[in-house]
């Protein structure tokens, strides 16, 4: 995971974050995730996290 953080952000403030399958490998079952965090429209935060995904298989099995 990369965080960089832009920009302070106060008490109070509304954060508004935004996370996009930037890249699928389904072979190593894993998503790189991109995420952009805004306050009053101004970027504060950006980064990117390597994430374990589960298989298309697996996703649909019913949760105990």
């Amino acid at each position: 995971q990369t965080l960089n953080f832009r920009a302070p952000v106060r008490i109070g403030d509304t954060v508004v974050v935004t996370v996009t399958v930037a890249e699928l490998m389904p072979e190593k079952f894993r998503a790189r995730l991109s995420c952009v965090c805004r306050v009053d429209g101004d970027i504060v935060l950006d980064g990117e996290a390597l994430v374990k995904a589960p298989s298309a298989a697996a996703s649909r099995l019913p949760r105990l």
